[in-house]
C-alpha cells in the first residue's frame, strides 16, 4: 500500500530501532539533568529593566506634589544620572530609584527635612 496522508502516523512499523533499556535511559537522563540543575542555580537573575514589558510594568501610578524649584532640578539630575550610568534612563526609573535610595537612608532625608523647617522648634528652644 502506498504511504500517504491517510496512513497512521502513530503506528508501529518494522524499521523502529529498539528502545534502550530501562538503565541506560535512567542514566542518561541523570546525566543531562545535573548540569541543568547546576547552569540554572548559576545563573543570574535577569534585571528588573529586561523584565519588563514597558516601564510602567507592575507599577502603580502616585501623585507628587513639589515646588517650582525642585521641578527645575529635574532634568539637570536626569542628565547627570545618565551620564553616571553611561545610557538613556527613563524618568520613571530614576525618580523610583531616588525613591528608594531615600528610603534606604533616612538620615539624609531627615537632614533635608530639617533644612526646610522640621525639628525647627525643638533646636530653637534646646539653644
Amino acid at each position: 500500500m502506498k504511504s500517504g496522508s491517510g496512513d497512521d502516523p502513530f503506528a508501529e512499523t518494522d524499521a523502529d530501532p529498539e528502545p534502550e533499556a530501562d538503565d541506560q535511559q535512567e542514566e542518561g537522563m541523570d546525566v543531562e539533568t545535573e548540569p541543568t540543575e547546576v547552569e540554572t542555580s548559576t545563573q543570574p537573575d535577569i534585571p528588573y529593566k529586561f523584565r519588563r514589558d514597558s516601564v510602567k510594568q507592575d507599577r502603580k501610578q502616585r501623585p507628587i506634589f513639589i515646588r517650582p524649584e525642585v521641578e527645575e532640578r529635574e532634568s539637570t539630575f536626569l542628565r547627570n544620572l545618565e551620564d553616571e550610568v553611561g545610557e538613556d534612563v527613563y524618568k520613571t526609573d530614576a525618580l523610583e530609584a531616588a525613591l528608594v535610595v531615600a528610603m534606604d537612608n533616612p538620615d539624609l532625608v531627615a537632614e533635608k527635612l530639617r533644612d526646610w523647617g522640621y525639628d525647627w522648634e525643638q533646636s530653637t528652644a534646646s539653644r
